[in-house]
């Protein structure tokens, strides 16, 4: 029991500390969008979580007169954690599967998400908190992962 507890202590001091709660994770990718975007679908299966969707939103904003270049959302997870999650914390549900948005910006590509602990007020034992911060610390490796090949 100790250990666990100093393993979350550890764990929310480290998270807290490379970002806020109020911070949104981002990596600016020197590839351009489609490059970016298949080695995001690959980093995403070699970290053991499976794409859900992906939602085009370049579109809509050219309908609306809105200058964009490729502009894309992909939705993820790992679908038992979170019917878990969502089924004990009915209030998580909105925020399930989690997403990065892709971004072309340029010859550059942004690959940005809403770290995972900004739903550590939504649950309540320590098992669930230690299931947030590994989503979070996931989804950072996963977006550093991307930028690295890309060097």
């Amino acid at each position: 029991m100790v250990v666990r507890v100093f393993a979350l202590c550890v764990l929310m001091f480290a998270s807290v500390a490379s970002a806020g709660h109020n911070e949104l994770l981002i990596e600016r990718v020197n590839a351009k969008f489609s490059y970016t975007w298949l080695a995001l679908d690959k980093t995403i299966k070699a970290n053991g979580y499976k794409a859900a969707y992906l939602q085009r939103c370049d579109f809509a904003l050219n309908e609306r007169h809105y200058k964009s270049d490729k502009y894309r959302i992909l939705f993820f997870g790992q679908y038992d954690e979170m019917r878990r999650m969502s089924a004990k914390y009915p209030k998580l549900s909105p925020f399930f599967p989690l997403k990065i948005t892709v971004m072309e910006e340029g010859v550059h590509t942004l690959i940005i998400a809403t770290p995972p602990i900004t739903l550590l007020p939504l649950v309540k034992t320590d098992e669930d908190r230690m299931q947030i911060f590994r989503w979070n610390e996931d989804v950072k490796s996963i977006l550093k992962q991307v930028k690295n090949q890309y060097k």
